[in-house]
């Protein structure tokens, strides 16, 4: 172990994805320090032994270095609007009050792949946010990062139906043929990564790019495992083709006044990005896949489906 990663900031501890990394570090206490760094106006809970520290809603830049100062790692799990507006000055911050690995808000696909961020305008933010990420590190001796990617957040996706997918009438949308696999991952292994970079491998991981994966599957293979977990087998197809998708979607994320109907239309080339030939989006075939290294498990797709069907 590097107990030079030991004091550990984690910013956005509250939403889908902090809760995860924080349990992950808090269940390791001979290893971490952890403190979350909170805003004020927010209402999130922790568990009651967390150590909470907050700042001003807007992390101005001095809050921000002091709030770091003497940490050594930072972590950064921050919604889209805010890694738009502050993600940059935290980089920042981190770099001036001395802090060893920044851990970036990133937790991306294959935003490496110019042609998914020209299909998916959030994959170009994300490239834009680790561009930056990369240039201060070649600025900054001392100072390193690691971006974890993790294809599409399993645990959301199966919960808001994200896949396409509807238990509830048991009917399914199924891209091309439904055999394109794409990587996704549960919230538990993304902290378990976290937890793993920091702890045991500070030195494979520095200035790099991760990729973990709990499932390589296909909606075929979604689709199989509804079947199982709701026990019924005659489920509504419908059909559509990848290419079509991408286009109508942009059209509509281009030209509709609806906020609701842009945010489906970005939601679906979040998904038809990582069905479309080509990308990379399933880590294991591209040869990418880190979980052997970073001792990440992969998940179960059924298990996953049936603790999806009873929240």
């Amino acid at each position: 172990m590097n107990s030079s990663l030991r004091k550990v900031a984690l910013v956005g501890g509250s939403g889908h994805l902090g809760p995860s990394i924080l349990q992950a570090l808090q269940s390791d206490p001979t290893t971490f320090d952890v403190t979350v760094i909170s805003r004020h106006s927010s209402q999130a809970l922790f568990p009651p032994s967390t150590k909470v520290l907050r700042v001003s809603d807007d992390y101005p830049p001095d809050e921000m270095v002091s709030a770091f100062r003497g940490h050594d790692a930072v972590v950064l799990s921050l919604n889209f609007a805010a890694e738009f507006q502050h993600h940059s000055a935290l980089v920042d911050a981190s770099i001036e009050a001395g802090v060893k690995r920044l851990i970036p808000s990133v937790w991306a696909g294959r935003i490496d792949v110019a042609e998914a961020r020209e299909i998916f305008p959030l994959a170009a933010v994300k490239y834009g946010v680790l561009e930056y990420v990369r240039r201060r590190a070649v600025e900054c001796e001392g100072w390193s990062w690691t971006s974890v990617s993790t294809g599409l957040f399993s645990d959301l996706c199966l919960e808001t139906n994200f896949y396409g997918l509807d238990p509830s009438t048991h009917t399914a949308k199924i891209w091309g043929d439904g055999t394109a696999k794409f990587s996704a991952t549960t919230h538990d292994s993304i902290g378990l990564a976290v937890a793993a970079i920091l702890k045991s491998h500070p030195a494979e991981t520095k200035n790099k790019d991760v990729y973990i994966s709990s499932f390589d599957i296909s909606l075929n293979d979604l689709l199989a495992a509804y079947k199982s977990a709701t026990g019924v087998s005659d489920w509504t197809i419908n059909t559509g083709d990848v290419d079509e998708g991408i286009e109508e979607a942009k059209r509509v994320h281009a030209t509709s006044s609806d906020v609701m109907e842009k945010m489906r239309a970005m939601g679906l080339l979040g998904l038809l990005v990582g069905l479309k030939e080509g990308l990379g989006a399933d880590f294991t075939a591209a040869g990418v896949v880190d979980n052997e290294m970073l001792g990440v498990p992969r998940g179960d797709l059924e298990q996953a489906v049936v603790r999806a069907l009873k929240k």
